[in-house]
């Protein structure tokens, strides 16, 4: 497959139709598994900021037209999305989420010279500089630790489901930021539902914080079950980025005060402007995802449009000048959160503490009421 695709014709063309305006790609999960959580928000956000943009575009006198295709959630379909993209001389595509997806789509884009901007949350191959990631997982991660070695926390256990390496990565880089690492460490596999030997063990070490680096409905079984223990209730208890609504689904008000990092949370009951408006356009309060696709379009108008004064905008142009872009004045007067996309196509995003409001909302730690 992938070698056809290669022999297909489209690389490095104009990167404009008749009328002048330039194609970006946007390849979203819009159905399939990846859709609800990643996709719709991602593709909402993205959507918001090129709307909001299009006066500062008009008078820089840019035009943008988004190509989009759907990815489905599998690997098949984002690299025929791709391929459609590409036969349409897009200098630049966006692809919201899922590593195997930016996985399979990063060789082709660095053969074809068009710049990848990607969610991927693992490295991508990168053979020609031209894919860049926008999800940055250790830095909130690592951040983790550090609170809690500032709050005073000097005995802090680990829950590690240790047949996911995914959970395994996040642990050890919660415990960088730990100046004397994890008072107790206990292993579970991902399948794992009675935590009573854990319990135990936790209790026996006699832990002021705990670290819950597992699957999302196990950290709500675990929290439910530290609760009826009845013998935690002074213990911090702490998630990783992997954390989502369905850890809040299991425990319910039991999940009130446990918290994660997260690239992006809303206010609670103190919204920002970006929160307001996506609320109002689209009947629904944004994610994290939805902040990251609000982000990443205006860093693609910025490269867009220094591109345009510079002369030339084409995937080679896009590359070089994305990442000073990603930090450019038009991006922190209206971007919404700090993401550096790197020359070497990493992101660096401190990312915010949540926790969960009554109804199961994710918030900003400390807004939920």
């Amino acid at each position: 497959m992938v070698a056809a695709l290669l022999a297909l014709t489209g690389c490095g063309g104009p990167a404009g139709d008749n009328s002048g305006a330039v194609r970006i790609g946007l390849l979203a999960n819009l159905t399939g598994d990846a859709a609800m959580s990643f996709g719709k928000p991602f593709e909402r956000g993205f959507e918001l900021a090129l709307h909001e943009a299009e006066p500062i575009l008009d008078e820089s006198g840019v035009s943008i037209e988004v190509l989009t295709e759907d990815a489905k959630s599998a690997v098949p379909s984002a690299v025929t999305g791709y391929n459609k993209l590409r036969q349409q001389s897009v200098p630049l595509v966006v692809q919201d989420s899922q590593s195997p997806l930016g996985q399979a789509v990063a060789p082709l884009a660095n053969e074809d010279r068009i710049t990848l901007v990607s969610g991927a949350g693992s490295a991508l191959e990168n053979s020609g500089g031209y894919s860049f990631r926008f999800t940055d997982l250790s830095t909130p991660t690592m951040s983790v630790g550090s609170r809690l070695a500032e709050e005073g926390h000097t005995r802090i256990g680990l829950v590690v489901a240790g047949d996911n390496p995914s959970f395994t990565t996040l642990a050890e880089a919660t415990e960088k930021g730990l100046p004397a690492g994890f008072a107790s460490r206990q292993e579970v596999s991902s399948q794992d539902t009675d935590f009573s030997a854990v319990l135990a063990n936790l209790r026996r070490d006699r832990l002021d914080a705990v670290v819950l680096s597992v699957l999302p409905a196990q950290a709500g079984n675990l929290i439910l079950q530290m609760k009826n223990a009845g013998e935690f209730e002074h213990v911090k208890l702490i998630g990783t980025v992997a954390i989502s609504g369905e850890t809040y689904t299991v425990a319910r008000d039991s999940a009130r005060g446990f918290e994660f990092p997260q690239v992006w949370a809303p206010g609670g009951t103190n919204p920002t402007a970006f929160e307001r408006r996506y609320t109002e356009k689209y009947g629904e309060v944004p994610t994290a995802y939805g902040a990251l696709g609000y982000q990443v379009g205006w860093t693609t108008v910025a490269a867009v449009i220094q591109a345009e004064k510079n002369g030339t905008v084409d995937g080679s142009a896009l590359r070089d000048l994305l990442p000073a872009a990603s930090t450019s004045d038009l991006v922190r007067e209206h971007g919404i959160l700090g993401l550096e996309m790197t020359a070497d196509g990493l992101a660096v995003s401190s990312g915010v503490m949540a926790t969960f409001a009554d109804g199961g909302a994710m918030v900003l730690a400390g807004s939920a009421g």
